[in-house]
């Protein structure tokens, strides 16, 4: 069986020394491509060399709604040039309402141009949600479904709206957070998501899911998901190799439009 991590963070300054032995480590759990997702102006290009240097590694650029406050005056310019310097995919890129004091209308506006060019380049998007819900719905209203799908990352909302969002052309993705054992919400709404309509990831090095096995490391990594996989496929009722296959066929038609060559097949 192969994996395809969905979303995750191999720039991120706490294991950006270890990528060749996350990478090496990734391979032998038959994790086949890692799609790593830039957060800021400042992490575009680490991103992209990464991408060269790995052919595991699908890259993709955006701003995190976290970090709306570190825009340059040229953000708009330097991602639509990191976005067609190479097959990529945008994000991460959403709405997080959790901190009250937030420039709502500055998140919003950049997530709405982050969806203008996912729809002008015809490229798949990596969203992150959080306490934003009813505006991520109104702007989805307001802007149309997605030309190419697009995913929401570690989904946590309701399993109720999974239609809705799956009639927008969205996959919905799933995190180590649907391994707590107390995590009904998420188990909920991967009952409710349709099996040709849900993805993987692992968020590394963050979301270190609940396994059996003592934690090795508090930073999570990609060779955990075939395990986040298994009690997926468990607390889901489908079979283990038939849960880890529609997750990666789902996630190959997901990221077609950035495969290529070898990537492809």
């Amino acid at each position: 069986m192969n994996f395809i991590d969905s979303h995750c963070h191999l720039h991120d300054p706490r294991i950006i020394s270890d990528i060749p032995w996350i990478e090496d480590r990734a391979r032998i759990a038959n994790v086949q491509y890692m799609v790593s997702c830039a957060t800021m102006e400042d992490n575009f290009e680490l991103t992209a060399q990464l991408s060269k240097e790995f052919n595991s590694i699908l890259p993709c650029f955006g701003i995190h709604p976290w970090f709306v406050d570190s825009l340059s005056g040229r953000w708009k310019d330097r991602l639509e040039y990191y976005l067609l310097s190479c097959p990529s995919g945008i994000g991460e890129t959403g709405l997080d309402f959790t901190d009250k004091t937030c420039d709502r209308d500055l998140q919003i506006k950049v997530f709405e141009h982050h969806l203008m060019l996912a729809r002008e380049l015809n490229r798949p998007v990596n969203i992150h949600i959080r306490n934003a819900w009813d505006m991520f719905i109104r702007i989805l209203k307001k802007m149309g479904k997605l030309n190419v799908p697009g995913l929401i990352h570690s989904y946590s909302g309701s399993a109720d709206m999974i239609p809705m969002f799956e009639a927008f052309g969205l996959y919905i993705s799933f995190s180590g957070s649907v391994t707590n054992p107390k995590a009904k919400k998420v188990v909920n709404a991967l009952k409710r998501v349709s099996k040709e309509r849900f993805v993987l990831e692992t968020d590394t090095p963050d979301i270190y899911p609940y396994l059996p096995e003592p934690k090795a490391s508090r930073l999570n990594e990609p060779k955990n998901l075939p395990a986040i996989s298994k009690i997926a496929s468990s607390r889901s009722g489908m079979d283990f190799e038939e849960f880890s296959r529609h997750a990666y066929d789902n996630s190959l038609n997901l990221f077609h439009p950035i495969l290529q060559g070898e990537k492809d097949r």
